[in-house]
């Protein structure tokens, strides 16, 4: 359901003034941050500058964080190049070495995580000259260059690697700061290559869904579990609630009972929804209420130091795992089918356009709405990474990901009477859910069934005008219902 605003609106008005009040991992107001012109502080970045990439390219940034940070906070010092001040789980970009190839990669390690000893991978700006001579693993043509070879391989770029000497923990007070940067999401200060979260890729493409319609921020209600993703009504300039682990899909549903008139979206996590929360998941597809509800699906628990997640498939190992998973990996398509969503749908966190849109196609469906959104998470999950989704490791690179509607494939049941139809629909979903050389994504299934108000509305038909919300409950005469239930 969704209530248009009053007057034409853009993706600003459905941020919060909280929008800047926290980031995934942060660094000091005066980081220098490598940018076409020179070094500038972090905290005189603004949204359409461009940036150093650790692909060695420059990038607009698309989001600047910032916040108060009353914690601890780690002082890595890098042999050569000085030293970096940001928080505990800010990824930085390591070179390792493979223990069972013994091959070179590149790792994004948390801050915390970060020994002395290590290595990091500083990517150089395309002109610049080298602020020092640490180390280096190959020189080829009086440039230096790391030859990579890892699933989350790159194109050849210049890099520096340095050793760290220090990695100190100190008391701070203070504002902090991160950046949003488009493609790559990553950005190169003076000492060290870092990385931000993929939340934020769907987070802005909630705000341009919302901006899309056109909807009212007073008629939007976002509710969130407990992980990564919980912390997404903070960001958006509509009623929020943060709920607890894996009953966001319940508080969701009292609150569009209670106010049919509200826009309702829900969020939270793989883990947060399919592991935890599965049950509710099952119960919410099956009442078929009228929200939209999207899962960050990074087949870890990012919150919690990178335990696999009930998506990650079996065999999978993390380097946040010390084994492999031994568990298989659930189809959240497949169960949503037979939970009975009227609306199923697959994204990716990293085209947020295309995101949008299949956001806004879900809040608009009249039914309980799934949108599943594949997400990278740098810091614990090194398996699906930027460059596997684009397919930077095979033979030939192509994209990991196909939209269905290029295929010509359409999941939409025209007659819903029609039961042979339904079936027929609900199988082509399900088969190409399991399709993962690529992975398709898009809308796989919908259809236009009675939700649950209409059913609710049916009983008691003064709802329908008068939500419960606005009823006066108070002074309801209650002796008839006394008098019933003698």
């Amino acid at each position: 359901m969704s209530v248009n605003a009053p007057v034409k609106l853009t993706i600003k008005d459905y941020k919060s003034e909280l929008h800047n009040d926290w980031c995934a991992g942060c660094v000091l107001p005066s980081t220098k941050i490598i940018t076409p012109l020179g070094k500038r502080p972090i905290a005189e970045i603004r949204v359409g500058d461009e940036v150093l990439g650790h692909d060695g390219q420059f990038h607009r940034v698309t989001e600047t964080m910032s916040h108060e940070h009353p914690a601890t906070i780690h002082h890595v010092t890098v042999e050569g190049l000085g030293t970096v001040v940001l928080t505990s789980d800010h990824p930085i970009y390591m070179a390792r070495i493979d223990v069972v190839t013994g091959q070179q990669r590149f790792d994004w390690i948390p801050a915390d995580e970060v020994r002395v000893g290590d290595e990091i991978a500083y990517t150089r700006a395309p002109s610049s000259a080298l602020a020092a001579q640490p180390r280096t693993a190959l020189i080829a043509g009086g440039q230096l260059h790391v030859a990579v070879e890892t699933p989350a391989a790159v194109d050849p770029t210049t890099y520096v690697i340095a050793r760290v000497v220090a990695n100190e923990v100190r008391p701070y007070d203070g504002m902090v700061h991160n950046l949003e940067v488009a493609d790559v999401h990553s950005y190169v200060t003076d000492v060290a290559t870092l990385h931000n979260c993929g939340d934020f890729g769907i987070l802005t493409s909630i705000q341009m869904a919302l901006a899309q319609l056109q909807l009212d921020p007073d008629k939007v209600a976002v509710f969130s579990g407990i992980g990564c993703s919980g912390k997404t009504p903070h960001y958006i300039n509509a009623y929020g609630f943060h709920t607890l682990h894996g009953r966001v899909l319940t508080v969701a549903t009292g609150a569009r009972l209670a106010n049919t008139k509200q826009t309702v979206l829900a969020l939270g996590g793989d883990g947060d929804g399919y592991g935890i929360g599965a049950g509710y998941f099952v119960g919410a597809g099956r009442r078929n209420v009228d929200f939209a509800y999207l899962v960050h699906n990074n087949n870890v628990y990012g919150l919690t130091k990178g335990q696999a997640s009930p998506t990650l498939a079996k065999g999978k190992k993390t380097k946040s795992m010390p084994e492999q998973s031994i568990q298989d990996g659930i189809n959240p398509v497949a169960m949503a089918i037979a939970s009975g969503y009227t609306f199923i749908a697959r994204a990716y966190a990293l085209e947020p356009k295309y995101t949008a849109g299949i956001i806004a196609r879900a809040i608009e469906h009249r039914g309980a709405a799934l949108v599943d959104v594949l997400q990278t998470c740098p810091t614990y999950n090194d398996l699906y990474t930027k460059e596997w989704y684009e397919g930077a490791d095979l033979p030939e690179k192509r994209s990991r990901l196909y939209k269905l509607e290029d295929q010509g494939f359409d999941g939409k049941v025209k007659d819903p009477t029609d039961k042979k139809e339904i079936i027929a629909k609900k199988s082509a979903a399900v088969a190409r859910s399991y399709e993962d050389e690529p992975i398709p994504i898009g809308v796989y299934y919908e259809i236009d069934l009675p939700t649950y108000e209409d059913e609710v509305f049916r009983r008691i038909p003064d709802l329908k005008e008068t939500p419960l919300v606005e009823q006066n409950a108070f002074e309801r005469d209650v002796d008839p219902l006394l008098e019933a239930m003698r």
